[in-house]
């Protein structure tokens, strides 16, 4: 993660950079055109010279000589080429000029149309040109007065002087010029930004941390250094309105505390009185129905023992050894004869006392409780088989939820291992014969290998919880 310096940076470069080559462009297009202007005021120049030496050279009849005048300009520094355009006037007034004279062609023709100069600039080569055509215009006006040696109107194009300058050191020079100002722009940038990095750095980041230690500070009661060792106004107010803070949270803090303690004992106090509830009513139908004493117990104690071997978790654990007691509750709704009838009974008798597992679920099912729900399903469930065979909606395999296959095991063990009104109590031989041959059929196999496994701790809780008599 990056800090508050490198982030405020990262977002003020592309600005910068943007600034900086926009004012490159700018400064670079002005100065070009500056450099451009500058070349072709050069070529005017040498084009005027060209013009009055031409001139002078018709007055003083020396016409004839203006060749060797014009190959000595043509000899200047910079001057690649330079040539003379006559116009048909000039040609119909005093003939055909030297044949070195270039002839005129339609781009020629164009720009004596429009008589404007005409100016093309080749600055990317390894040498920068200007290439330029000025047409010379009669005018009696100024110090050269065409019009009394040319006889023709005012305004008309009497030819042009083509010239291509060298123009390199120009261009080299808008170049070098160019490069500084990019360096001095770079240069403020770099400052720009180590200014910036040291003013976060100084005024921002270090501030905040002073802040936070502060926080801390206040936070874990320790000493600080308080909220005047701040240089900005704005950080001194903000740890001024910190410390009013912790002290109101420190206060309120101390309310919540006193109020959690205050909660969390009444919650202990609400589940273990549900607890000790909902076992006083598995033991109620336990006397009820004059289950051998102990028996809520031991399905409990066995359940528990269970759960731990095939790995619940501690709060799975502790809500099944909650809702386990009330596994029996819908006994309470099946009558006296059926339920202590001492011999066996009979199809409809079985059907009846197989109701009983309905029974403690539509008792329990409307609690919004969770310990309530798992009794519920608890009550459903503990009579379905693994083979499907059990009752009342003959589930099977997964099907039956954990906690019903625990405490179908629990209930079985101590039905079978404890006396009965209708039977006596089988030995713990006998008892562990019947899961191995039961399991994968009756019961969870997984569950009945840990119940094998783990006999012997099975057999201790039998007999710490053993009582002999039926409750009467």
């Amino acid at each position: 993660m990056k800090n508050i310096t490198q982030l405020i940076i990262r977002r003020l470069l592309p600005l910068l950079l943007i600034l900086m080559l926009c004012i490159i462009v700018f400064i670079g297009l002005n100065f070009r055109s500056l450099v451009m202007v500058s070349m072709q005021e050069s070529v005017l120049s040498i084009a005027q010279t060209v013009k009055a030496g031409l001139t002078a050279h018709m007055k003083s009849g020396m016409m004839d000589k203006r060749e060797y005048f014009l190959k000595e300009i043509s000899n200047a520094p910079n001057i690649k080429t330079l040539s003379i355009i006559r116009s048909d006037e000039v040609t119909k007034q005093f003939g055909k000029g030297f044949q070195n004279e270039k002839k005129v062609d339609q781009k020629i023709k164009d720009i004596f149309q429009s008589k404007t100069n005409y100016f093309v600039l080749n600055e990317w080569g390894d040498k920068a040109t200007i290439h330029a055509i000025i047409p010379y215009i009669a005018s009696s006006k100024g110090n050269l007065n065409c019009l009394q040696c040319h006889h023709v109107p005012e305004n008309t194009v009497l030819g042009a002087v083509e010239i291509e300058l060298d123009v390199t050191e120009y261009r080299n020079l808008a170049w070098d010029y160019l490069l500084i100002l990019f360096g001095i722009i770079a240069f403020f940038t770099i400052v720009i930004i180590f200014n910036t990095s040291y003013v976060i750095e100084k005024f921002v980041r270090k501030p905040l941390i002073e802040l936070l230690h502060l926080a801390k500070a206040i936070f874990y009661n320790t000493e600080h250094k308080g909220h005047n060792v701040f240089e900005s106004e704005e950080f001194t107010n903000v740890a001024s309105q910190f410390a009013k803070f912790g002290e109101e949270m420190k206060n309120l803090s101390s309310r919540i505390e006193q109020t959690t303690n205050k909660f969390q004992s009444l919650t202990s106090e609400m589940d273990t009185t549900l607890k000790d509830t909902l076992f006083a009513m598995g033991e109620a139908e336990e006397k009820r129905s004059k289950e051998t004493s102990n028996h809520t117990r031991r399905v409990v104690e066995y359940s528990k023992l269970l759960g731990e071997l095939i790995g619940l978790k501690q709060e799975e654990i502790d809500m099944l050894i909650t809702a386990a007691p009330l596994h029996d509750i819908g006994k309470i709704g099946i009558p006296d004869s059926i339920l202590f009838k001492a011999g066996l009974l009979d199809d409809d008798e079985r059907a009846i006392i197989q109701t009983h597992t309905v029974m403690g679920y539509d008792i329990l099912k409307h609690s919004q409780r969770e310990a309530l729900q798992t009794a519920a399903r608890i009550a459903l469930e503990h009579h379905e088989r693994w083979d499907g065979t059990g009752y009342p909606k003959a589930l099977s395999g997964d099907e039956i939820h954990i906690f019903g296959r625990i405490v179908a095991v629990s209930d079985v063990f101590d039905a079978l291992s404890t006396k009965r009104v209708y039977k006596d109590a089988w030995s713990l031989d006998k008892v562990k014969e019947y899961f191995k041959q039961n399991s994968g059929t009756l019961f969870d196999p997984k569950l009945v290998e840990l119940f094998i496994e783990n006999f012997s701790s099975f057999e201790n809780l039998h007999s710490l919880y053993y009582s002999e008599s039926a409750t009467e």
